[in-house]
């Protein structure tokens, strides 16, 4: 899912279906304020379910009067929604430059290592980076469609990948660690938290206000991890709700204290980070968790959640079947 960070028109949704074979569709929805509720402007087919879904920055170089929407599943996948409601691709790119040359020998797609998830860079929008099984992370120029940057991140396969600032990243792994990287000096990256015993990330959210915060889910491990990246190794704070697994987490984009979970218990959470703080020594000593300013049970587990931008008091909550718009 992704809302569009565009303010007009107010609510726009990009929603994936997830079906285990390679049809799969991305639809467009957006609110029809006479009805009250969202009907369907756009659709487009896509191979295989998407990972991720993210509409271009606002207000960028790419900005014009049609919007960009970008997918990841086996490739990095740019569509065009016209003014006439059709979405048209525009790119479609592989993940490694070897792959792309063979891709134009064989005139097909191939075969290719999955990713796993991406990001828009909001400071260089004409810059993406995604994430893959294969344990590299790739940035994109968009615009010339070229590769800048390809490395291998993690020791296994990387699950999330998050901008910061203009050349700041952060990704995490199978490996179980989250890995900070400097796009000027990519020879060294720093491991700001690894789980101990070792314990896959599969997601992480990096606070687009405060940026100290970086917030980390851990497979089949309940709640959320809390990381102050001035305090690298060592946890700020494990935010739980009656110890439910979190499938997906998301910063308020218009607050720096907010953060939103979707649990695999059916609920969604709005924590306030405003009062964690590290122990005076430094440990990751048990401490009181501070309680959730908010719970909403969906009633099936939550696979997905997103905070829209234009309008702060919308949230999406995607479950199997459905997706859920709440005014929090």
């Amino acid at each position: 899912m992704a809302w569009s960070p565009r303010p007009e028109p107010r609510c726009r949704l990009a929603i994936g279906s997830c079906l285990e074979h390679e049809s799969n569709r991305i639809q467009v929805v957006e609110l029809n304020e006479d009805s009250r509720s969202f009907v369907p402007i756009a659709e487009v087919e896509h191979s295989f379910p998407a990972t991720k879904l993210m509409w271009a920055p606002y207000g960028g170089k790419l900005d014009s009067r049609t919007e960009v929407l970008a997918s990841a599943g086996t490739t990095l996948n740019l569509f065009r929604l016209e003014e006439d409601g059709q979405m048209k691709m525009t790119a479609r790119l592989a993940n490694n430059r070897r792959q792309q040359e063979a891709n134009l020998r064989q005139n097909g797609l191939g075969h290719f290592a999955p990713l796993t998830s991406f990001d828009w860079n909001v400071d260089s929008p004409q810059c993406i980076g995604t994430s893959s099984v294969d344990t590299t992370c790739t940035i994109w120029n968009i615009e010339r469609q070229k590769i800048e940057t390809q490395l291998i991140a993690h020791d296994k396969a990387v699950y999330d990948l998050n901008f910061s600032q203009k050349f700041l990243f952060a990704s995490c792994g199978a490996d179980g660690s989250v890995r900070l990287f400097d796009q000027r000096n990519l020879e060294h990256s720093t491991i700001i938290y690894e789980t101990n015993p070792v314990v896959p990330l599969l997601r992480l959210a990096w606070n687009k206000i405060n940026r100290n915060y970086i917030a980390t889910v851990a497979m089949d491990s309940s709640g959320v991890t809390l990381i102050d990246i001035r305090r690298p190794s060592v946890a700020l704070a494990t935010l739980s709700q009656l110890d439910a697994c979190v499938n997906s987490v998301v910063w308020a984009p218009h607050s720096r204290n907010h953060l939103l979970c979707g649990t695999q218990d059916g609920q969604a959470l709005i924590w306030d980070v405003k009062e964690v703080s590290t122990p005076a020594d430094g440990t990751d000593q048990s401490r009181p968790r501070p309680p959730s300013l908010f719970v909403h049970g969906a009633g099936q587990e939550v696979y997905q959640v997103h905070w829209s931008s234009t309008q702060p008091d919308w949230v999406a909550l995607g479950s199997a079947k459905q997706v859920e718009v709440l005014q929090i």
